[in-house]
């Protein structure tokens, strides 16, 4: 009976040890190269509406623009490429021929299907920024349901052991016998409540070619994933509120101090590479970035907003 209760330890020890040493394998659990977010076509863009580096110099010869509109919106002109047709505008407002009225109103719809084109381009890369967040999210989800189970097995594989454990040292005794079972079998379940308690190391293979994170991290003068106009916000300094650093400047900044707080540079590789074994802290991390560069973008319509009230004035 005795030689029983101990074997029926043992093996229960045993087969504890095999599923927790199953499930702290570093291994990915599926490959995710689908990058389903990224856009089916590549966009072209119109190099006439191309926004001009040295705006600032020529707006200093403009006088008449300057004081017909705010330095924002006159930069946000530019970057949409409307700044030709607003000084075009303007000459014809000044016109006293009938014919200018309804060339006004010409020059007038083209700038404003220019803001409708901006506003589709800063929509679509929202949704591309959401959709890869979601992703991120989505598998990290995968990936945390799977530690909870593990941490579950563990935790009931520890209560099982521990309660053969008792059971056999109330009915084993012979005192050397149950000094074996009690504390081999104390220190084995203690020691699976303890694993329990630690964070697996699961993690996936998860790619991203079309990464949308990268040229806001290295600071790239041109971009090849970004509309020319959206760039063109994120890296002009009076478009932030303070308006001593790029938009895309402060945001890499956050990033840095928060979200990659001592990251090392394997791991901002892996964020803004093409992608690697991501394990889900990984994931969560990246999906918060994506939603704070969505943010950002989103908040471009406010200066679209900015430069229709003053058309409307």
């Amino acid at each position: 009976m005795k030689l029983v209760l101990i074997k029926i330890v043992f093996f229960l020890s045993v087969v504890a040890f095999l599923q927790s040493c199953r499930s702290l394998k570093n291994q990915p659990l599926v490959k995710l190269s689908d990058n389903y977010c990224a856009p089916a076509i590549r966009y072209t863009y119109d190099s006439t509406y191309i926004p001009q580096p040295n705006i600032h110099s020529v707006l200093n010869a403009d006088t008449a623009l300057v004081r017909q509109y705010s330095q924002h919106d006159l930069l946000l002109a530019n970057a949409i490429g409307v700044l030709p047709l607003l000084r075009d505008l303007l000459n014809l407002e000044r016109s006293a021929q009938p014919v200018a009225q309804l060339e006004i109103l010409g020059k007038r719809q083209q700038i404003l299907n220019r803001i409708q084109l901006a506003s589709i381009q800063i929509s679509g890369l929202a949704a591309e920024l959401d959709c890869e967040g979601e992703r991120a999210d989505q598998i990290a989800t995968y990936l945390d349901q799977r530690d909870t189970r593990r941490i579950r097995q563990l935790t009931i594989m520890s209560v099982v052991l521990g309660a053969a454990t008792t059971v056999a040292t109330a009915l084993i005794h012979a005192d050397n016998a149950n000094k074996v079972v009690g504390v081999g079998g104390g220190v084995i379940s203690a020691g699976f409540g303890g694993l329990a308690a630690f964070s697996s190391n699961r993690s996936v293979s998860f790619r991203h070619e079309h990464n949308l994170l990268a040229d806001i991290w290295y600071q790239s003068k041109q971009s090849s994933v970004y509309p020319p106009m959206v760039w063109y916000v994120l890296n002009e300094k009076l478009f932030s509120n303070v308006g001593e650093h790029a938009i895309s400047y402060n945001i890499r900044q956050r990033w840095r101090d928060y979200a990659l707080n001592g990251a090392s540079a394997e791991q901002q590789e892996l964020y803004f590479g093409k992608g690697g074994n991501y394990q889900a802290d990984d994931l969560h991390n990246r999906a918060n970035m994506l939603n704070q560069l969505q943010s950002s973008v989103r908040s471009i319509n406010q200066d679209l907003q900015s430069l229709v009230l003053s058309l409307a004035r």
